[in-house]
């Protein structure tokens, strides 16, 4: 069963709810896609990890949030759109069981879901503080955790070039025309685009931003990356676990950017037992 619900009034502020087969309540797993925080891509690169949580039970909040390239997005607006959409679950009607939800992301959605991970810590006042949903735990897959080494490394300037190779297994853009937008906008890295401003010029974003920086949020994480990983370094998700006793760093040996994505590889069947684990 397939629902599209709105937690919005902008065309990105939306989730797919997919539900298995039975009456509930099920176990939840909020999936947040990657592509750069850009908006030529959505869900469609995670779709098999969704139908394989269907098929083991759980429910789950497939989301859209605004990407860059549209209006509204970047900071604050990104992180709202998800702390929005996490949050919605408790309006929802829907049999869902709030006492075990977990997110899951892949790439920038690796970062975003690690970030739901530490909004308990946020300061009042920041975007995303005083989440409503508990969460048992959080899976990131190659995901961007530190945002503060991706911006001295000027990650994701490639997409300045229109007609540039895609990576190894990158699925196709889904919002094509927005393309250009991010190119012009995208010279000094994806990070600084994201949120409007060097790790150096404000590094206080940063600190509330970028989850190798923030206060612990009490969330059990699993870090998840591929050793041949060319477009996100697994030395991000490494560095992440060192700062952050809660946290697991996972290396999937061979894996580049888009295998840990695979549902039959090892990346993702480390991370369903972990899930299926915190889920139970």
């Amino acid at each position: 069963m397939l629902r599209k619900i709105a937690y919005g009034s902008e065309p990105s502020q939306h989730g797919e709810l997919h539900l298995p087969s039975g009456e509930g309540p099920f176990p939840t797993v909020v999936m947040i896609h990657g592509g750069w925080w850009a908006a030529m891509w959505d869900d469609t690169a995670v779709q098999p990890l969704i139908s394989d949580l269907v098929g083991e039970g759980c429910a789950v909040w497939s989301v859209e949030y605004r990407r860059m390239g549209e209006p509204g997005a970047g900071w604050p607006g990104t992180f709202a759109d998800v702390a929005r959409a996490v949050d919605l679950l408790a309006e929802l009607d829907a049999p869902l069981d709030l006492s075990r939800v977990a997110v899951v992301g892949h790439s920038a959605g690796g970062h975003l879901a690690t970030w739901t991970a530490h909004r308990s810590a946020l300061p009042a006042g920041v975007v995303g503080a005083d989440p409503v949903v508990p969460l048992v735990g959080v899976v990131s897959l190659a995901g961007v955790l530190d945002l503060v080494a991706a911006d001295r490394a000027g990650l994701g300037t490639e997409l300045a070039d229109l007609d540039g190779e895609p990576p190894r297994g990158a699925p196709g853009p889904s919002g094509p025309e927005y393309w250009p937008v991010v190119a012009a906008g995208v010279g000094r890295g994806m990070t600084r685009f994201l949120l409007g401003a060097s790790a150096a010029e404000d590094p206080g974003r940063y600190a509330v931003a970028s989850p190798v920086e923030m206060a612990d949020g009490g969330v059990p994480v699993l870090a998840v990356h591929g050793l041949a990983d060319e477009v996100i370094p697994a030395a991000f998700s490494r560095e992440y676990a060192r700062r952050h006793p809660r946290a697991e760093f996972v290396e999937s040996p061979g894996a580049d950017h888009f295998h840990v994505i695979e549902p039959d590889g090892h990346a993702w069947t480390v991370a369903r037992k972990w899930l299926v684990d915190k889920l139970s």
